[in-house]
């Protein structure tokens, strides 16, 4: 049945609501391009990339020019100084990432030993055993009071009611049995 202009009653099935909703899909259709739409949106994203690739690739050489003039007007003596400041930073370097990766398996036995979470060991590392102990305490303090309160606001409730406290229906105590004393009622 069609739907007539005044008429107050929806046809069955329809909803003038779910009908808007359909409206407003057709509204919102995919787009489509043509091939020279596509290819010009692509030519454009492909020039910003290429000039963000120039001036990284400018910036590296104008670098490596530079390193390459200091270099030159550099004695051997001076360069085997200035090689030998980059070999030492870089062992230097390796032998930090060595130090923290122990300390990382230190780290995780003794989160292991404590029954915590090894996933916060990122939050207790540091380059020195002993301070990466410390925050280990500080950090088992702040989670067992955590866990405390989380605890407790999970217990927190009703408090049972003990049922020798209740007063018998008849009134008479000396008749109820231990099961009507336990459980609060007769039979």
């Amino acid at each position: 049945m069609p739907h007539v202009e005044g008429d107050n009653e929806q046809p069955a099935g329809t909803d003038p609501k779910t009908e808007k909703a359909g409206e407003n899909n057709q509204d919102q259709s995919p787009k489509t391009f043509s091939q020279e739409e596509v290819n010009d949106i692509i030519a454009k994203r492909v020039n910003e990339i290429n000039a963000k690739n120039d001036e990284k690739t400018a910036k590296a050489i104008e670098k490596a020019l530079a390193d390459y003039e200091r270099k030159q007007q550099m004695s051997d003596e001076e360069k085997a100084k200035d090689e030998l400041e980059k070999a030492q930073a870089e062992i230097a370097n390796k032998e930090r990432d060595l130090l923290i990766r122990e300390n990382r398996a230190e780290a995780r036995e003794i989160l292991q030993e404590k029954s915590m979470p090894s996933v916060f060991i990122d939050y207790v590392v540091d380059e020195n055993l002993e301070t990466t102990k410390q925050n280990i305490d500080k950090f088992e303090k702040a989670w067992n009071e955590a866990l405390a309160k989380a605890v407790d606001q999970k217990l927190a409730g009703k408090t049972p009611v003990d049922p020798s406290t209740k007063t018998p229906p008849s009134g008479d105590s000396d008749k109820l049995s231990t099961r009507d004393l336990l459980f609060g009622k007769k039979g």
